[in-house]
């Protein structure tokens, strides 16, 4: 495995096993407040806010040396114009992913919620042009690219129709942040968001096939 097929391998795994044991260690703690909840939610006070923080936060640099990466491995076989705004995404989703693991949604909502939508829709948008930028791309990961890529946009989606839901039901709680009152429609949208995680992974463990050596292809 070489340094630019590592950095695409610690940028899904280092994010999974991050997620997994936050959310774990939230939930059997008892510090959850209702199950399902979303991601952020185990950014809570405690070892599992520690978790969180340093493993995003980590994260974040990792998605931007990747996107770096593909960028330089694929400038001179790729879409350029597309390879170029596929490099613009990335780097931008770790930049807010690095800021979002520090404010978490209980001190810092605003901020929280604008930069976790800007890691949602341009993390979409960096699956999606690296697909069309990378035109001789690994066989490999463009099929996986095909199955994460609609998982994510499905994924997303439903997250949005429910939030939507919540929003219209509830406006003045959920401004306030208490998802307690809407919790029938985040029965739905917690889900969903851990599918939109999946499906992310998945992008970017493509991204792995896509960065082999010639003599490895």
């Amino acid at each position: 495995m070489n340094n630019n097929q590592l950095s695409a391998r610690l940028g899904w795994l280092v994010p999974a096993i991050t997620i997994t044991l936050s959310c774990t260690i939230h939930a059997l703690s008892g510090n959850a407040r209702a199950i399902p909840f979303f991601i952020s939610e185990s950014d809570f006070p405690g070892l599992e806010r520690w978790v969180f923080t340093i493993g995003l936060s980590i994260t974040g640099l990792i998605l931007i040396w990747t996107s770096w990466n593909v960028f330089v491995q694929h400038k001179n076989n790729a879409r350029w114009y597309w390879l170029h705004l596929s490099m613009l995404c990335g780097m931008w989703v770790g930049g807010n992913l690095f800021v979002m693991s520090f404010m978490n949604m209980y001190d810092h909502l605003d901020l929280h919620i604008v930069t976790a939508l800007n890691v949602f829709h341009f993390g979409l948008a960096w699956g999606v042009l690296t697909h069309i930028a990378l035109k001789n791309g690994s066989k490999i990961g463009k099929k996986i690219r095909y199955y994460s890529v609609t998982l994510s946009f499905l994924a997303f989606w439903i997250m949005s129709w429910a939030m939507g839901l919540a929003y219209d039901e509830n406006k003045e709680a959920l401004l306030e942040g208490d998802l307690t009152a809407v919790q029938g429609w985040i029965d739905y949208a917690a889900p969903a968001e851990f599918l939109l995680a999946i499906g992310f992974f998945m992008t970017i463990a493509s991204m792995e096939f896509d960065m082999q050596n010639d003599e490895e292809e």
